[in-house]
């Protein structure tokens, strides 16, 4: 399949799945989760998305979907320009995915020459005669000596066994990998290892990535766009460089005011949240996050705020998102005005 001209790898639009939960075996009446709603973003070869919000917002089932794990209920999927309505073999090769737990996601029983293996034969990469030479390829890519294809899956580390699962992703040549909390499983040591590891492949085989993760700091870093999900929808959507120099929504607000930075006096102020996430199942009239927020006015009780331009490139999902460039509401007013806006610095 080739990508029509100026088409992104990637394109999701007003994606949407519900869920319907039983609430007892004594009542018929179901309970409908809106785990995805009306989700929409686009990655180009060689760039990164970050998809980052609380637990439970759906960033992993956004994943599922596009995978086609899960059928959508609405919404449309493209892959290089090309609709996708089921898990066809060139899906399964072009998107690939490095999962949260390197060693859930390898079979225990099976060698490491056996586990990179079977995606070449599922997908024909190779003839016979060539698999073993292409699986050393990999595992030499991915930072690894040769000799680690006789072992199984726990005589190596976490590091390494997160590395052959990068490997088995890459040894189909996709254009896509969607990276679920590639570093959160593994030791403070060795996560910039990895994520190194992730970046230079990405340069030399110049591909996207869809990055799901908690660690502020990490996308920062990484990406190139970011997404904030909050119960469902994006609230937020900019590129890295806009969305850190100042971000224009009270959830986005405070997931970084909530960041650990060394310096305190580079850190967000802003008033802290109040109450508990919303259920799932009975979300509140008008804007989702307004039991939250510290901003809330009586419009966003009646309104739900659509997720619009505010600025070149820069989509929010909050009607008072125009007066949050307004220091004296996004900051203590006794803060530094050099901590308002603090820029990420790039690896």
């Amino acid at each position: 399949m080739k990508r029509a001209a100026d088409a992104p790898v990637i394109a999701v639009k007003n994606l949407a799945k519900r869920f319907k939960l039983r609430q007892s075996w004594l009542k018929r009446d179901k309970l409908v989760v809106r785990a995805v709603d009306d989700v929409s973003f686009e990655i180009a070869a060689g760039s990164t998305m970050a998809l980052v919000g609380e637990s439970g917002c759906g960033k992993s089932t956004t994943a599922k979907l596009i995978l086609q794990l899960v059928k959508p209920d609405s919404g449309e999927i493209y892959l290089n320009g090309e609709p996708v309505s089921e898990a066809t073999p060139q899906l399964r090769q072009k998107v690939q995915m490095v999962f949260q737990d390197p060693y859930a996601s390898l079979t225990p029983h099976f060698r490491i020459e056996s586990i990179l293996r079977e995606p070449l034969v599922v997908h024909r990469i190779c003839p016979p005669n060539e698999m073993r030479d292409r699986i050393g390829a990999s595992i030499t890519a991915v930072g690894l000596p040769v000799d680690v294809m006789s072992r199984y899956p726990h005589e190596l580390s976490g590091g390494q066994r997160q590395r052959i699962g990068i490997a088995r992703a890459i040894s189909v040549n996709p254009e896509l990998i969607i990276c679920d909390e590639p570093v959160s499983a593994l030791d403070v040591s060795i996560r910039s290892q990895i994520i190194n590891l992730l970046l230079d492949l990405q340069q030399s085989h110049n591909l996207a990535f869809l990055f799901i993760s908690h660690d502020l700091d990490l996308v920062a870093h990484v990406s190139d766009f970011v997404a904030v999900m909050y119960l469902g929808k994006i609230v937020e959507q900019a590129a890295t460089e806009k969305f850190f120099a100042g971000p224009r929504h009270p959830y986005s607000r405070a997931l970084l005011a909530s960041s650990l930075v060394p310096d305190p006096k580079k850190r967000i102020q802003f008033a802290p949240l109040s109450g508990e996430v919303a259920s799932p199942t009975e979300l509140p009239t008008g804007c989702s996050f307004r039991t939250r927020c510290p901003l809330a006015i009586d419009k966003c009780a009646r309104v739900e705020p659509p997720l619009q331009a505010i600025g070149e490139g820069h989509l929010s999902a909050c009607h008072r998102a125009g007066e949050l460039v307004s220091s004296e509401m996004l900051t203590d007013p006794s803060a530094p005005q050099s901590a308002i806006n603090p820029q990420p610095e790039r690896i």
